[in-house]
């Protein structure tokens, strides 16, 4: 028990039928368009029913709900001497019942405690480019690559914290690199990252900043 330290055993039997439906379009002969619609579906975890917030021995609900995702993906025609490039874009809308999350404990700030929340929102946007580019000869090689997510977690209309943002997520996470790669497996190059900021809390009260940070990043592919 949460409140008296006292032991539960809490105990339930969660099941549930998931389906999914989806469709692929070819629209040449390296390229698609795909869409889907599925139900989600997670029971809580051993860990989750024992820090349960309410401490009575009751289990939580498991959390469902709906998502859609749309989508492009695709690449060049495959060259020898010529820049290749390479796609994919998606979007989703997942409308979530009961999800469970980590809040604070009022006897004891700063312990998370496990409960249901009744609605909330998770949409976003990803995508991602890249090209390989040939030179002197094609044994030699730029590789530029960015990958980049915009997301969008909400309440949906709470009765505490109404519409506001989740602290689950940055609003936004980009990362690239340009290696040189030689035939012979030797790859290396620049690396960053950029992620915005996001809210700590579920009063959205505190702000947590955004950064970034560069890299480099070498090595040696072989087959084996």
């Amino acid at each position: 028990d949460v409140a008296s330290g006292g032991v539960v055993n809490p105990k339930d039997d969660y099941s549930s039928f998931n389906p999914r439906v989806g469709v692929i379009r070819a629209i040449s002969p390296t390229s698609e368009l795909f869409a889907s619609a599925s139900r989600l579906y997670e029971a809580p975890t051993t860990f989750e029913l024992e820090d349960d917030a309410r401490g009575d021995g009751s289990t939580l609900d498991a959390m469902h709900g709906n998502v859609i995702e749309v989508g492009l993906r695709g690449a060049s025609a495959v060259s020898a001497d010529t820049t290749r490039w390479h796609w994919d874009v998606s979007a989703y809308y997942a409308r979530l019942n009961d999800e469970i999350l980590s809040i604070d404990d009022p006897a004891a700030p700063g312990t998370s405690l496990s409960a249901n929340v009744d609605r909330t929102i998770h949409a976003g946007i990803e995508a991602l480019v890249g090209a390989s580019i040939p030179f002197a000869g094609g044994a030699h090689r730029i590789e530029p690559l960015v990958s980049a997510s915009y997301n969008a977690f909400s309440f949906d209309g709470d009765a505490v914290y109404g519409d506001n943002d989740l602290p689950a997520a940055p609003d936004y996470v980009v990362r690239g690199e340009v290696m040189y790669r030689h035939d012979s497996g030797f790859f290396a190059g620049p690396t960053f990252d950029l992620v915005g900021s996001r809210y700590a809390d579920f009063s959205n009260t505190y702000r947590v900043g955004s950064y970034s940070l560069p890299g480099l990043r070498a090595g040696v592919d072989r087959q084996n």
